[in-house]
């Protein structure tokens, strides 16, 4: 009888916490789960049960990181498919072929109807970076170790987990966007995106905007961390960024630059080459929250929505409810969390 997928992560996750323990497992062990449910209890999902429990058989995976990568390739697309279906979204999954298509459309519809092309972004440097921080982490075990074995009362250690890498000082804002910009763009088949319109889904769970309440969709968020902050959003920008855009950081006190300078990026909406992308709906993982669905699409789109495709605007609200905006920034006063 196999052992069910949850109780093969907690032994992955158990094996490996008294050596490297993964700092990304941790954060998202509760919501793993849920997706590892859905898996067994959804037919259609029987290619990621297959391609999880072999991951499961190697012995210590967690360790390496080109292995703990794919995990969570695979686990952001099928978290994509709950979600959305706990929306009240059904899909189908689209069979791989020879060309290139997208990853999902809605249920029962024909080919030419609504599809999604879901991934999963990577930190900055890929599985090297994962690499580098499951060696930290190891080190931060190793020097616990130490410090228990020599009788402290108190042991101590700290390690970092960093997906943007080594931040540059007093660029923080900039960096974060331009990488989640080259993340995204990076991402995008033209071949994925044509014959039917189709959302780009990003799940933002190994990498984001630091920042992830629904104000970081707007074009500059104010309020915080102090009342007099400006920071550009992060997310906003992903979308909507330009060359020229001045981005706003957060200075450590008043009377600092609160401009970090120019983004020198295009953003993925504002691209022309990624014309055909419908929109962009990001997974956004709080803190201690389950995962939840932003929404960003251009502002010109929307008479085309409604005369051409009007479920695609239904599509859109039914998944995203008030944490969407635009380039216009029209929904902006609805979005009020840090």
């Amino acid at each position: 009888m196999h052992k069910k997928l949850d109780e093969l992560l907690l032994e992955s996750v158990q094996a490996v916490s008294d050596v490297s323990p993964s700092s990304f497992l941790s954060m998202q062990y509760k919501s793993l789960v849920n997706v590892m449910h859905f898996i067994e209890q959804t037919q259609e999902a029987a290619y990621a049960d297959q391609t999880l429990r072999k991951l499961f058989g190697t012995q210590n995976w967690v360790l390496d990181p080109q292995a703990l990568e794919r995990f969570f390739q695979v686990v952001g697309e099928v978290q994509f498919w709950m979600l959305a279906k706990n929306k009240g979204i059904l899909l189908d999954r689209i069979p791989e072929g020879v060309r290139s298509t997208p990853d999902f459309r809605i249920h029962g519809s024909s080919p030419n109807s609504i599809q999604f092309e879901v991934k999963t972004l990577s930190v900055t440097d890929g599985w090297r970076a994962l690499a580098g921080m499951a060696e930290n982490s190891f080190e931060a075990r190793l020097e616990l170790q130490k410090q228990i074995s020599r009788g402290e009362r108190v042991a101590m250690v700290a390690h970092s987990v960093a997906p943007h890498g080594n931040v540059p000082r007093g660029l923080e804002q900039t960096t974060m966007c331009r990488h989640l910009i080259d993340k995204a763009s990076g991402n995008i088949k033209q071949g994925q995106y044509l014959g039917a319109p189709t959302f780009l889904v990003l799940n933002l769970m190994l990498i984001d905007g630091h920042f992830n309440g629904n104000s970081d969709l707007r074009p500059v968020a104010p309020g915080y961390p102090y009342e007099w902050s400006v920071r550009t959003g992060a997310l906003w920008t992903l979308a909507f960024g330009s060359v020229e855009q001045l981005v706003h950081g957060i200075p450590e006190y008043e009377g600092l630059p609160g401009i970090e300078g120019k983004l020198e990026r295009v953003g993925v909406l504002t691209n022309p080459d990624f014309e055909n992308v419908a929109g962009l709906l990001l997974i956004v993982h709080r803190l201690s929250e389950e995962p939840i669905f932003y929404g960003l699409r251009r502002n010109a789109d929307g008479q085309d929505w409604a005369s051409a495709c009007p479920a695609l605007s239904d599509v859109f609200h039914a998944l995203v409810g008030t944490n969407w905006n635009d380039d216009l920034d029209t929904n902006g006063g609805c979005l009020t969390t840090h």
